[in-house]
């Protein structure tokens, strides 16, 4: 039987493919661990009376809802977030949230902020280590503009076993798709197994982001999720992929 692999611990976009009948296979490359200076954010937000805080990864978001928002603590600022899973998270506590629901990528949701909402205040944003620098370079030509790594994100080394087993159902056909969810993850990935592994699959990715490290690998990505969700990227390849028939193989990959 042909399967799906899934670079990233079982969740929400494995179970809908699942019950959609394919068989997974889970090979998470990369984890976040949070970082160890949270115990003073919520001080350091009051203490600077920030007009707004940006959000752009669900980690960071889940970090701010645990860590912030949760407690004792009232902030009159905006929120300005990312993403459906993100929104979800903070939409019962009580904040000014700025979310576009059309928006996919962090260059989508600052294009919708008008610009007299950011000229000549102060920002804060909690982010990632591996974070792009999009937001930034956006909103240093209007604001001040502070950054805090609330989490980092660190490589797993795939077990030998399971590697080899990966390796083998790669070779021969056997994998009808990998899936990526991260640049991060996509590069995790391309170190332990090469390039040459995904050359008789099909990449899907979650987002232009992720496409876009593929491209400057020289790699094609087959599959791009319309929504940046897990559920619109399962709900999508289930369906490309019952869609698609291979016609012929170039260079070792199915077209």
């Amino acid at each position: 039987m042909t399967s799906v692999l899934v670079v990233r611990k079982f969740d929400n976009f494995s179970r809908i493919l699942t019950e959609k009948g394919f068989s997974v296979l889970i090979c998470p490359t990369i984890e976040t661990v949070e970082s160890e200076n949270l115990r003073g954010l919520a001080a350091q937000i009051a203490a600077k009376n920030y007009d707004g805080i940006f959000l752009t990864s669900p980690k960071a978001s889940e970090i701010a809802a645990r860590e912030i928002f949760c407690k004792n603590f009232r902030y009159h600022g905006k929120v300005y977030v990312l993403g459906k899973s993100s929104f979800e998270r903070l939409r019962d506590k009580n904040l000014d949230l700025f979310f576009i629901e059309t928006a996919d990528t962090a260059r989508e949701m600052l294009a919708a902020i008008p610009p007299e909402d950011l000229k000549n205040r102060r920002f804060l944003f909690m982010r990632g280590d591996k974070s792009l620098g999009t937001v930034r370079g956006f909103l240093e030509k209007y604001a001040a503009l502070d950054e805090t790594i609330v989490y980092e994100t660190r490589q797993i080394r795939v077990a030998e076993a399971l590697r080899k087993e990966i390796e083998a159902d790669l070779k021969n056909g056997a994998i009808r798709a990998a899936c990526f969810f991260s640049p991060s993850g996509a590069e995790s990935f391309l170190k332990q197994f090469g390039k040459d592994a995904l050359h008789r699959t099909k990449i899907a990715a979650i987002g232009t982001t992720t496409a876009e490290f593929f491209a400057g690998q020289d790699l094609k990505t087959d599959f791009t999720a319309p929504r940046a969700t897990a559920e619109d990227f399962a709900n999508g390849l289930a369906e490309y992929l019952r869609n698609f028939q291979p016609r012929l193989i170039k260079k070792g990959k199915l077209f």
